[in-house]
């Protein structure tokens, strides 16, 4: 099986000031406990896991959980990823400062990605505020980057980036190429574009099925780490099917590291679509015992979406590497 985590993820809270049309979470003030979490992670290195990382909801909201796993990440002598935010969370601009200001003393020094895009209903001048703020307190000019979710509204997308480029007295560029970015004298911010996977509120927004099927890569693109849910459960990637009981490999309520990983080898689910089979060997069997999928789709994540929420569950079980 090729599921090897490299990363712990921590989603500490699905709670959110912000409710964007394509947000396939969740929410809820539930936040997962500190303590906890700080045990899991010091096992993690057990493993071979390096690498933290931060993702929602808003971690924001979670002040106190990040607080707390960023000194047990740096006791610990474990690598930041980055933190995922809207960056608009905060009230005014001296709320803004203490916060940053009390993440930076904790020790972190990783990297911060903002979700700029048609979906993200920001004011960018609050972005831009953040952005600034970040970019000071921690001296870096590469310390942010954007991420946006790309889909028919990208015009609305690279309209708000070149307002939040103006609003920053930067220039936006190679927005049509591979490799965009908005640059002045003080900041460097790489821009990352993530194809929407039209589940939940988004499901409207595209046709998944686009006449082409996925290339497969064992879910490495998404894969390969611990994913923390607010209650705890652990899930082998950050895809759009986590709410899948089939991608359910633990909890860190009750398990450790390494039980995680002997419960991911014998889920059947997780090992095939890690395994030597991948999502392809689930399709391919699926379509030879007469399953019609509406057409073909090039999002390996809405199809694992699509086989856990409409096939059944003996039919799912069927189709799995035993």
């Amino acid at each position: 099986m090729k599921y090897h985590p490299e990363e712990v993820l921590f989603s500490p809270t699905t709670d959110c000031n912000l409710r964007c049309g394509h947000c396939a979470v969740s929410r809820s003030k539930r936040t997962l406990p500190v303590q906890p979490a700080v045990k899991f992670l010091r096992r993690c290195k057990n493993i071979g896991i390096k690498k933290v990382g931060f993702t929602g909801g808003e971690p924001f909201l979670a002040a106190d959980f990040l607080c707390a796993l960023v000194k047990a990440s740096i006791k610990g002598k474990m690598l930041f990823d980055r933190i995922t935010t809207n960056g608009v969370w905060y009230k005014d601009r001296p709320a803004l400062e203490r916060a940053l200001d009390r993440l930076y003393k904790c020790g972190y020094d990783g990297s911060f990605s903002v979700s700029v895009d048609a979906f993200h209903r920001q004011d960018l001048k609050k972005v831009a505020a953040f952005i600034r703020s970040v970019t000071a307190i921690w001296a870096r000019a590469d310390a942010v980057s954007i991420i946006y979710a790309g889909c028919s509204r990208e015009g609305e997308t690279r309209a708000k980036l070149k307002k939040l480029s103006r609003l920053l007295k930067a220039s936006l560029s190679g927005l049509s190429g591979p490799y965009p970015y908005i640059k002045n004298k003080d900041i460097f911010i790489k821009i990352h574009r993530i194809e929407i996977t039209p589940v939940g509120r988004a499901s409207k927004l595209i046709d998944p099925w686009d006449g082409r099927w996925f290339k497969e890569d064992h879910c490495k693109g998404p894969g390969n780490i611990f994913y923390i849910l607010p209650d705890g459960s652990v899930k082998p990637c950050c895809g759009y099917a986590t709410d899948s009981k089939e991608l359910t490999i633990g909890n860190i309520l009750c398990d450790t590291p390494q039980r995680i990983l002997a419960n991911a080898r014998k889920n059947r689910f997780v090992s095939t679509i890690f395994g030597a089979g991948g999502l392809s060997y689930i399709r391919k069997r699926a379509q030879s015992m007469g399953v019609k999928f509406p057409s073909k789709t090039s999002n390996n994540c809405y199809f694992c979406h699509y086989i856990t929420t409409e096939l059944s569950k003996p039919l799912l079980s069927s189709l799995l590497v035993k």
